[in-house]
């Protein structure tokens, strides 16, 4: 389960324990350990059960740098010691609050029907499949990748999301480069690691006249990446997307359907998702003002960056001689 918390903003967490479907308290104290991905503990305690629902939940202090953590909760379930994980990130923003999604529309007041963990979840997806589909974040969030020295000054920065590609670069929090694999990586010094330039198409390009340490998995880059706030178009469009996966399943036409035929004789097409676009049209003509994919209907790939060939002789080449 991944939970996203506003950055500076407190946070319950919280983890349902089941034995097969059936959700069952923890007997004793169940604890918790929040660590970052560089293995540095952000929080620690006992978690709070929640009697009769095998829920365990723990508050976590508003953070002040964006991040990614995992939850790890530890208790005795059924007679059985068991060990359980989550994902939490720290992001600079959300598309949009459950407030202003709960009141994008009028049929999403009642509560019951509509429960704030529906909303929830309804939020977190949309906001991913935008995501992929423009590939490219519209609110601050936080990476850490590793990636193979290439022996130049030139270092592609690849997201570790296989159908993701980085933009929208904002800094580069730490860059550590170990001599080879599984050895100690050293951080760059402030004065080095300002001499990164970072250009359009993710490439981290050394200006102090050094180069990337040949390797494979020896270069550590946590970095942030996205825009300030999503445009207002984009958001309006979430909004819709928002309340189509709350009403998801109570839609009248079969799954399958490709056209149906109204009470009244008219027959209607239906325009079908695909992997880089919804099926709503409203929808895909907004996230397609600021998607770096080609159209939808292709295989998906970004659209070709726009930068000048270095006809400079590089490390490897055939012809050497100097620049040009």
């Amino acid at each position: 389960m991944l939970t996203r918390v506003l950055r500076t903003a407190a946070a319950t967490l919280a983890h349902t324990f089941y034995v097969d479907e059936t959700p069952t308290d923890p007997t004793g104290t169940p604890t918790y350990v929040v660590e970052d991905v560089n293995g540095t503990q952000v929080a620690t305690g006992d978690g709070t059960v929640v009697t009769g629902e095998g829920r365990v939940t723990a508050t976590l202090a508003g953070q002040s740098t964006l991040t990614r953590a995992t939850v790890t909760w530890s208790a005795t379930v059924a007679g059985t010691a068991v060990i359980e994980t989550d994902q939490v990130e720290i992001v600079g923003g959300r598309f949009f609050t459950l407030v202003e999604g709960r009141g994008s529309d009028a049929s999403l007041a009642d509560s019951n029907k509509y429960t704030t963990a529906d909303l929830v979840v309804a939020l977190l997806e949309v906001e991913q499949e935008c995501e992929t589909i423009c590939d490219r974040a519209f609110v601050p969030r936080y990476e850490r990748v590793v990636l193979d020295g290439t022996g130049t000054r030139e270092l592609v920065v690849r997201h570790p999301d296989p159908v993701r590609s980085f933009a929208d670069i904002r800094s580069l929090r730490r860059v550590a480069v170990a001599p080879r694999y599984g050895e100690a990586a050293v951080d760059l010094t402030s004065g080095q690691l300002g001499a990164v330039a970072v250009t359009q198409d993710a490439v981290l390009l050394r200006t102090d006249g050094l180069a990337w340490t040949e390797g494979r998995s020896n270069v550590v880059v946590e970095l942030e990446y996205g825009w300030d706030a999503p445009p207002t178009d984009l958001v309006r469009a979430a909004k819709r997307r928002f309340r189509y996966w709350l009403n998801a399943n109570k839609s009248g036409v079969p799954d399958r359907a490709v056209s149906f035929t109204a009470q009244n004789g008219a027959t209607y097409r239906i325009d079908l998702p695909d992997a880089w676009k919804t099926g709503i049209p409203d929808v895909d003509a907004a996230y397609s003002r600021y998607s770096r994919r080609q159209e939808s209907g292709t295989d998906g790939r970004a659209v070709p960056a726009s930068r000048s060939l270095d006809f400079n002789p590089q490390r490897d080449s055939l012809f050497h001689g100097g620049v040009r």
